[in-house]
Parts: C-alpha cells; sequence; structure tokens
C-alpha cells in the first residue's frame, strides 16, 4: 500500500506536473481552462506577508505582477493602469505599492531598452527561499479547522 508523502515532501518533476494539472483542474470545476491560466503563488510568501510587512493592498498587486510571470529568469512589464482597473483602485495606489516592494527587497526594477519599465521578481525568489525555515514555523503555529 502506498503512503501519502508529507506535505513538505516535494514530489518527483513528473509527478507533480501530472499532480498540479489534474489538482488545479478538479479543485477549480472549470474556472481554470486552457488559455485561462492562474497565478502560482508559494505558501511561504502567504505565511510571511505580515513579516514582510504586506498590507492586502500590496500583497494584491505583487500577485497581480506575479501572474505576468512566466519564465524563470524573465522580467514582466504590466501597465499600473492594469492592475490598477483589475483592483478597482488608481494607478497612484499601484505605484506606492511597487515602490515599496521595490525598497523591501522583495520586487527589482529595471529600465528595458524601449524605455518600459519592468519588474525582477529574483530578490523575492531568493528572500523567500531564505526564510523557508520561517515560514514552516509560522505554519506549524497555524491552527486549522477551529471556530
Amino acid at each position: 500500500m502506498a503512503t501519502n508523502p508529507s506535505p513538505l515532501t516535494p514530489l518527483p518533476p513528473s509527478d507533480l506536473d501530472e499532480a498540479v494539472r489534474a489538482t488545479i483542474k478538479e479543485k477549480w470545476q472549470g474556472a481554470v481552462t486552457a488559455g485561462s491560466g492562474f497565478v502560482a503563488v508559494p505558501m511561504a510568501l502567504l505565511r510571511l506577508q505580515s513579516k514582510y510587512g504586506l498590507n492586502p493592498t500590496e500583497m494584491l498587486v505583487l500577485i497581480n505582477l506575479l501572474a505576468h510571470w512566466w519564465e524563470p529568469g524573465s522580467s514582466v512589464f504590466p501597465r499600473s493602469t492594469t492592475i490598477a482597473a483589475r483592483m478597482g483602485v488608481d494607478k497612484r495606489t499601484v505605484q506606492r505599492c511597487t515602490q515599496k516592494l521595490e525598497k523591501g527587497g522583495l520586487l527589482g526594477r529595471m529600465t528595458l531598452p524601449n524605455g518600459k519599465r519592468a519588474f525582477d521578481f529574483a530578490p523575492l525568489a531568493k528572500r523567500l527561499a531564505r526564510d523557508v525555515p520561517a515560514a514552516h514555523r509560522v505554519h506549524a503555529g497555524e491552527r486549522h479547522g477551529d471556530f
């Protein structure tokens, strides 16, 4: 009889790919289809958002930026107006949030050769990788199912 791996035990890459596809499709019951996509957000980021000083608006701006990140090592360049319209806030709110994320060491900012502003997630990935043990401690202290 096979045993279920611990939630902290990584699956082999081929098993992981198949498990992710099946789980996401089942969980979202048709809301995630070919072309509709989803955003992968590490649980460490969710568990450490208060440690990182992120308020709900900043967290949602970050998730919206992550929605544009397709390849490791690539930068993203969504318009502040696009994110603001999705969130129902003004462009300046999004700009303040991205500035705070940059100052907090969670986001890199650069200017592309065509003059567009772009964001880089290498600082976030490095910080989360370093802080995974702290995220595990937060998780161990969380209470589940109590009302």
